[in-house]
């Protein structure tokens, strides 16, 4: 059981409270899912079942959490390892080993568990997570998604009661976020495991939970039970593809932005991640790239930056003069999967702004496109805040903003729409659709089949390096 009495936390450096005068209760064995706007405070209510804050997370704190009777203030994460398992946005901030059977087992380890306690509950946490044919993989050669599971992996092996999920689906596939929501089910029926689930895709998960938590601001503002969840259930509204003036035209032909011939690129171990990829992208274009998670989707985009050189074949980027590296050009923007991989600034407005200082030194310029991009991406009134302070779902919109507003000629973004909530999500969209509709080409790598329906002029299947549909 976990109570929360009168709780309230603020971050060391933040300016408002991240969780204000929470009171709420969770018998063992419910399902309950926990929904709200991007940065209502999702994760840090996650953050506090098990006492990464206030131990791990510093800030001023008031009220309790109790987890079994246990006032989590009283005791260290590691005591309470045991009873609450947590599973991030974020798998790269729990994974610790070499391979995905190593780190399965470093948990188990970690607390002393037997060798022969040890090994079926690694067993048993590979065959639930699907993570047996890639026991033995590096976790550098993993996709999101299975990088995702072999986080669910690790916590299912040290048997809690108490299974906290953050967005546990942000990264992976149709058929690997329908994977993880069945295990997610058979845990809470088959186990009786009490499971808090903080999810975007209401429409999938609702039909298992008990009890539906909205947050906004801190608070919670709406405890229901599913006869009261109604209008939850709805799924999100896309923009439309807006009609073009036209692709550019050369001597009567489109204008190619990038063109691919031939392309193969092999992992360091000689495994193959693109498989003989030919293809052109017209200028203007918006092309969707879609596929499961490990098919070489992010790996074809880093080779259309240029961050990754092909084995064999060629990538040209026309737009490129001769002397111009792709891989640092601002022509060519590129989002991460994970918006931690590309944030290096302490501030907001710093973070949008520098990429600008690098083609302009008119301030004044500068402070009125931070403006104009904070305001189209939803962060108006986040110029003096700390990225690290941001949720996931901000960060991502804060790396995308620092993109966009270098007015790149050739847009990449891998996942762009990772950790949005149903308004941030719309508005992100409708802000890529309108620049794409500027002559600007769109390279979009999703694994959301409807929003490629809805926004892309042409959708490219890859499976095992190679392009499929």
């Amino acid at each position: 059981m976990i109570e929360f009495s009168h709780f309230s936390f603020t971050y060391r450096h933040g300016k408002r409270r991240a969780l204000d005068d929470i009171t709420l209760s969770i018998q063992d064995g419910e399902f309950v899912i926990v929904a709200g706007p991007s940065g209502c405070g999702k994760s840090t209510l996650c953050l506090s079942f098990n006492g990464i804050i206030p131990h791990m997370l510093h800030g001023s704190m008031e009220g309790e959490v109790r987890v079994n009777n246990r006032n989590t203030h009283n005791f260290e994460v590691r005591d309470l390892a045991g009873e609450v398992g947590i599973v991030f946005q974020n798998p790269d901030n729990q994974i610790f080993a070499m391979t995905v059977e190593e780190d399965v087992a470093f948990g188990p380890e970690n607390i002393g568990m037997s060798r022969e306690d040890m090994i079926p509950k690694v067993e048993d946490a590979l065959s639930l997570a699907g993570l047996q044919s890639c026991r033995k993989r590096p976790i550098h050669r993993l996709s999101g998604g299975q990088k995702q599971r072999t986080a669910i992996a690790g916590i299912y092996a040290l048997s809690p009661d108490i299974l906290v999920f953050d967005e546990p689906t942000a990264d992976l596939d149709p058929s690997g976020t329908q994977e993880v929501f069945d295990t997610i089910r058979y845990l809470h029926k088959k186990e009786g495991k009490t499971i808090i689930l903080i999810e975007h895709k209401l429409k999938t998960v609702l039909p298992y939970a008990d009890r539906l938590l909205f947050m906004n601001e801190g608070k919670i503002t709406h405890d229901l039970v599913p006869d009261e969840f109604g209008q939850a259930r709805s799924g999100v509204a896309y923009p439309s593809r807006k009609p073009k003036p036209g692709h550019s035209i050369i001597n009567g032909s489109p204008k190619p932005a990038i063109i691919l011939d031939d392309v193969h690129y092999h992992y360091p171990d000689g495994t193959p991640a693109v498989n003989g990829v030919s293809l052109e992208i017209i200028t203007s274009e918006f092309v969707a790239i879609t596929g499961e998670n490990g098919s070489g989707k992010s790996t074809l985009g880093m080779l259309m930056k240029g961050m990754l050189k092909p084995d064999i074949g060629t990538v040209k980027i026309p737009v490129l003069q001769k002397d111009q590296v792709p891989g640092t050009s601002t022509k060519i923007g590129y989002l991460f999967q994970n918006p931690d991989d590309q944030i290096v600034m302490d501030r907001v407005d710093k973070e949008i702004a520098c990429g600008l200082h690098q083609n302009t030194g008119n301030s004044r310029q500068v402070a009125e496109k931070v403006g104009r991009v904070m305001d189209m991406t939803g962060l108006p009134d986040f110029g003096d805040r700390d990225p690290n302070t941001l949720s996931r779902g901000e960060r991502q919109r804060l790396a995308f903003a620092s993109i966009i507003v270098t007015e790149p000629e050739i847009l990449i973004f891998d996942e762009p729409t990772t950790g949005q909530d149903t308004e941030n999500l719309a508005r992100l969209m409708d802000c890529i659709v309108n620049i794409n509709g500027q002559h600007t080409t769109m390279v979009m790598i999703t694994h959301d089949l409807d929003l490629a329906h809805a926004c892309a002029d042409r959708i490219i299947v890859m499976k095992e390096g190679r392009i499929v549909g």
